[in-house]
């Protein structure tokens, strides 16, 4: 069981792992980019093939390792997932081919969603049941940082073709991740003998997390409106002929929104309920889709930028925590995996699918259309969530009451089958 106590040594060094563990990511996801063209002249859809495949990598890893964690041990499993990040690193300019790099970036794609999963489950295990959503915020500010800091980093580097500095820098940082994941002790789940036997049978409910699917559907809505700004930006700025502040400070204006909006969000879900946050972070993407659609110079592409940071922020920080707070606590790594396959899988999908109407519709239609899927997602969340009263604060209180009961029953009858097997023999 958490302790009560949220700023805990365990749940700080969680932080600082996950926020390596970020910046690296979005360093290498550009570093790759650069790397392949420069080193053996790859094509930009080979190149962008080569950085994407870590993402590919990420969701085949997430998936398993949000059902066995518990089973393979948190801590273990934290461990293992570091180690490996840490080691593929090395493996980056090794590589004598693009074919053999664009493998090392899906293994080190699996590494990654392993890591990432194991530090989510962890974190959600270290933080108290009536303070998941000002944790979660918390954990996810690094996130946001590294979003900043990453690709910065990487622009500075690859503009000056210091790519092996690149690698060593990673490295630096991929070994003091795997440093600090040893200062971590997460509360591992006791399993049940039935579990165990249960082990090897699958279905979909074993690898999903059927009450957080609800949820995490709104964050993969999220992830597509998100990924139309990630991938089209700089070429939407250049076909507008915005390419002052407006380009240049955009993602600055995204991180700067998203830094102060999460534990703001965060207290407010935990003191109000989710539906207070849900609805007006929805409201303020499909906004910022619409300004950054009609934009013309640089001043309303940094007003969507702001709002855009505020509402796509809001949404990630909150669906996380409420994905966590819908399953039981037996399932939190499932439902962390769960949440995080399917917002990546939005970001994923959201380039080819909204970017094919490019060609005939122009940029600013794509944008009109994330607009219109925020809209809907708040229509979805409605209808799957909200007219139940399922994220009101008095039914988040007895849902917290009930999942720590029922954790304290499955600890003390795990506890009296110990004693009477002890006694037996």
């Amino acid at each position: 069981m958490p302790s009560e106590k949220l700023w805990t040594r365990d749940y700080m060094f969680d932080i600082g792992v996950n926020f390596l563990v970020y910046c690296v990511h979005f360093l290498l996801m550009l570093w790759s980019t650069s790397y392949a063209i420069y080193t053996w002249h790859a094509s930009i859809s080979m190149a962008g093939l080569a950085s994407g495949l870590f993402i590919v990598g990420a969701l085949f890893a997430r998936i398993p390792a949000g059902r066995f964690i518990d089973f393979i041990g948190r801590r273990r499993m934290f461990l293992v997932g570091t180690a490996l990040f840490f080691l593929l690193i090395l493996c980056y300019e090794m590589a004598p081919t693009l074919e053999l790099f664009m493998v090392v970036r899906f293994i080190h794609g699996l590494a990654f969603g392993t890591t990432s999963t194991a530090a989510s489950t962890v974190v959600a295990s270290l933080v108290p049941l009536h303070r998941m959503g000002t944790g979660i915020g918390y954990f996810t500010l690094g996130v946001t940082m590294a979003s900043a800091i990453g690709p910065f980093i990487a622009m500075n580097l690859t503009s000056a073709h210091a790519f092996t500095l690149g690698i060593e820098i990673c490295a630096a940082a991929a070994g003091l991740i795997f440093l600090l994941s040893f200062g971590i002790h997460a509360p591992e789940r006791t399993i049940m003998p039935e579990e165990r036997r249960d082990l090897t049978r699958i279905s979909f409910d074993r690898f999903f997390s059927l009450p957080a699917l609800g949820i995490s559907c709104i964050a993969l809505m999220g992830g597509v409106c998100y990924s139309t700004v990630l991938s089209f930006l700089g070429a939407y700025t250049s076909s507008i002929g915005i390419t002052g502040i407006g380009a240049t400070g955009f993602f600055l204006c995204f991180a700067a929104t998203s830094f102060i909006s999460r534990p703001l969000t965060g207290y407010l879900l935990d003191h109000r309920g989710g539906n207070i946050v849900i609805y007006p972070s929805l409201l303020c993407m499909a906004a910022a889709m619409v300004i950054i659609a009609n934009a013309t110079t640089d001043i309303p592409l940094l007003i969507g930028a702001l709002l855009l940071g505020f509402g796509y922020g809001t949404i990630t920080a909150s669906c996380h925590a409420l994905a966590v707070h819908c399953a039981p606590m037996h399932q939190v790594g499932v439902a962390t995996s769960t949440y995080f396959v399917l917002l990546d899988f939005g970001i994923g999908i959201g380039p080819y699918t909204l970017g094919s109407f490019v060609p005939t519709y122009g940029f600013s239609f794509v944008y009109l259309a994330a607009a219109v899927l925020s809209l809907a997602g708040i229509g979805l969340y409605y209808y799957l969530l909200g007219r139940h009263g399922r994220f009101t604060r008095e039914q988040m209180n007895r849902d917290s009451q009930a999942k720590t009961l029922v954790a304290e029953r499955r600890q003390h009858f795990y506890e009296q089958r110990l004693q009477a097997a002890s006694a037996n023999h």
